[in-house]
């Protein structure tokens, strides 16, 4: 796993640097994922919401939206290729005409898509599906920038060299990645972003939950000041959490504002709080730093709870558990 998150920085650089033409006419985005699949969809999100002019929505849910048509630019990401949900919205999406796209290593996404001749965005196989990120962020950059004329690949290459220097800084022993794990050990860690890379800080959540094997949470200013900071104030379990702000130094005054408002409201209560300082000029540099950090704050936990990282038998064995709901009789009588 360390050599997998190693290589993050070097997956989004072939993904960026690959070749994708389309002529697609469309009038809103739906990028369809599950887990790690569909993270990349909503960090490029967060990077280009203010450049663009129509409406991306990241589906988490194996129903699409009924206003999905054939004036609809759909995304399938699945890492597998096999996800039971993204499978649903694949085929949905095939019914309602819509403008497709795919990124897989392999499986049934890549059988359908090489069967309706739909352009697919292949990535490396044999990786942990969390693993792929650097690949799903780096086709979501490629494929905006055709589409909606941003300059997600441009910033990617401009802010590449520093981030590579900086992956190494945090994978040396007694760094702020190994700092920030030592002092989360004991505490269940939430952690917030500006809306702007809240995608990061649900990176972080996902990657402490599925490699370090603990309980952790993520949230976002500025709707922490409208409700989590009541919990914070009078919560009877807020000594046993920890909350860790992923702070922007270059972000605007009124974001910083918000943010040490909320950091000052903490300590005020005598709360132990963890501020991430986060550097970089851009908002997509800002977040690849952001993700970088969490990436490596995981990979740390999990040695301090002897865990290992790569195996995630409790997923494995749920998904197991909805396909035999699936493939039940009962519920095949109900798809007739």
């Amino acid at each position: 796993m360390a050599e997998e998150i190693y290589n993050f920085c070097d997956n989004m650089m072939f993904a960026v640097e690959s070749e994708f033409k389309c002529d697609f006419e469309f009038d809103n985005i739906v990028v369809c994922g599950m887990g790690g699949s569909a993270i990349g969809g909503e960090i490029i999100k967060n990077c280009i919401i203010d450049e663009i002019g129509f409406p991306i929505v990241i589906q988490r849910f194996p129903e699409l939206p009924k206003w999905v048509n054939e004036r609809t630019l759909a995304i399938i990401c699945s890492y597998s290729g096999n996800t039971n949900e993204t499978l649903e919205m694949f085929d949905q999406a095939l019914k309602k005409g819509c403008k497709i796209v795919a990124m897989t290593s392999g499986g049934k996404v890549m059988e359908i898509g090489r069967e309706h001749s739909i352009t697919i965005m292949e990535m490396e196989r044999n990786i942990q599906p969390r693993s792929s990120l650097g690949y799903g962020i780096g086709y979501m950059a490629l494929i905006m920038d055709v589409v909606c004329g941003t300059k997600c690949r441009d910033d990617i290459i401009k802010c590449m060299p520093s981030l590579m220097k900086f992956r190494d800084k945090l994978s040396e022993k007694g760094g702020i990645a190994e700092s920030i794990a030592l002092a989360t050990q004991d505490k269940i860690p939430i952690i917030y972003a500006a809306t702007n890379i809240s995608a990061a800080a649900t990176r972080w959540k996902n990657q402490i939950n599925e490699n370090s094997k603990a309980i952790s949470f993520a949230g976002a200013i500025p709707e922490f000041n409208h409700n989590d900071i009541a919990g914070w104030a009078e919560g009877d379990l807020r000594d046993k959490c920890l909350p860790i702000f992923l702070y922007e130094s270059s972000a605007p005054k009124a974001t910083r504002s918000m943010i040490k408002a909320a950091i000052s409201s903490l300590e005020g209560w005598g709360l132990e709080v963890n501020v991430v300082k986060i550097k970089g000029k851009t908002v997509m540099d800002r977040m690849l730093r952001s993700i970088m950090i969490g990436d490596y704050v995981s990979l740390y936990l999990a040695a301090i709870h002897q865990k290992n990282p790569e195996e995630v038998d409790s997923i494995a064995e749920l998904k197991e558990r909805l396909k035999a709901l699936n493939d039940s009789p009962s519920k095949r009588n109900r798809r007739k």
